[in-house]
């Protein structure tokens, strides 16, 4: 398979958005033009130029799951509900981050290992007594796993999109899995990027973008093919696929009325190019709006969408002086190419708006930080069109 990509959307220069930074890095930063391609015979939709994997995923990877508490339910229950496929043999998750699916797995009493390329995540899974394969996925780990025994269920929450090389990938899960396994994977699905205007999921880390349409593409050759999908309401709206080879697991109806969804994606392709211009003009009008006012405004969140708005939107320290987080990894730092610096979570006080660059989280957050709303506080979003959430 031949994928072609078509330079379609241009961000611009982009930072490494998970690469927080202290004053003495901001003269070395690292950026790179931030173009998202499209191909229309695969149906494929991707970055153009991809960042070498080693700039992202490293030692000071800065992502922590279990900073969240909704992401521990959403895979407390994902763990409930995947099981059956578990069976009798090993579940391998690739990306498993900290651990917070591994620890579900571990409460089910499922033999799972995971596959963690950044040392730093690795090493704190491993402190909690999980069994951590610290690489990439390629022959060599493939090779060790199948070695311990039958795999029966492979894993992956927003993983499968950052791997650069996705049909290697794909060979490789296909051989863990063999005919009677399952491959579960859950990204950011583009039909919600198209009907959210949800840019900020484009980033250096999502090399790609999945459609069914696409991934079917790439899993005929081999045999395989998505049997089930469903969708889910986390990190801005997602697709779970279950992929299997076609003669031991059917297809059922909830594929085509997703691929249903897919029609006219060349289409669909220019109207985001136009809607996100227009989300970045009305974004700007808002926060000029309120510099002019003289509100006192923060950012909350110090996620890697953000970076993506504050860069291709060009809002600095000057319309959003600081941003507040939980995660200690990032305080005292400043957001990758806008500078703006992150403080504790504690320093969330005394504003009148908020941009909320974790929008996702917005439940969450809204019953944690219940005070700033009922004191007269407003959150600002730009999903699916910017705006003050009175």
């Amino acid at each position: 398979m031949d994928i072609k990509l078509q330079p379609l959307i241009d961000f611009g220069k982009m930072p490494i958005a998970n690469a927080f930074l202290t004053e003495d890095q901001f003269k070395d930063e690292f950026f790179y033009d931030m173009v998202l391609g499209y191909d229309a015979n695969t149906k494929a939709i991707g970055l153009i130029n991809k960042v070498p994997p080693e700039k992202m995923f490293h030692e000071n990877y800065a992502f922590f799951s279990s900073t969240s508490q909704g992401m521990a339910l959403h895979f407390a229950e994902t763990a409930q509900k995947l099981a059956p496929y578990a069976k009798e043999g090993i579940v391998v998750e690739v990306g498993s981050n900290d651990g917070i699916m591994l620890k579900a797995w571990k409460r089910l009493g499922v033999a799972a290992v995971g596959v963690e390329p950044s040392k730093n995540v690795a090493e704190v899974s491993r402190s909690k007594g999980h069994h951590v394969i610290n690489s990439f996925m390629n022959d060599k780990v493939v090779e060790d796993i199948l070695s311990k025994g039958k795999v029966s269920l492979v894993f992956g929450a927003n993983v499968s999109c950052h791997i650069e090389d996705f049909l290697s990938y794909v060979k490789n899960v296909t051989k863990l899995i063999g005919k009677e396994g399952v491959w579960v994977f859950e990204d950011p699905y583009f039909m919600d990027i198209y009907e959210k205007t949800s840019y900020d999921q484009v980033y250096d880390e999502h090399v790609w973008y999945f459609t069914i349409s696409f991934i079917n593409n790439v899993l005929e050759p081999l045999g395989y093919h998505v049997f089930d999908c469903e969708h889910i309401d986390v990190h801005g709206g997602e697709l779970r696929m279950y992929v299997g080879h076609k003669d031991n697991f059917p297809k059922k109806p909830e594929v085509d009325k997703w691929l249903n969804k897919e029609k006219d994606l060349d289409r669909k392709m220019e109207e985001l190019n136009s809607n996100i211009k227009k989300s970045k003009v009305e974004l700007v009008n808002i926060l000029n709006k309120v510099k002019k006012e003289n509100k006192k405004i923060c950012g909350f969140g110090a996620t890697s969408k953000g970076v993506i708005i504050c860069n291709y939107c060009d809002i600095g320290p000057d319309l959003i002086p600081f941003i507040t987080d939980n995660t200690p990894i990032k305080q005292g730092k400043f957001y990758p190419g806008v500078h703006i610096p992150i403080v504790p979570q504690e320093e969330f006080k005394n504003v009148d708006y908020s941009f909320l660059f974790a929008w996702n989280h917005l439940p969450e957050i809204d019953k944690y930080q219940a005070w700033f709303r009922q004191g007269g506080g407003k959150w600002i979003t730009h999903v699916p069109q910017p705006r003050i959430i009175e």
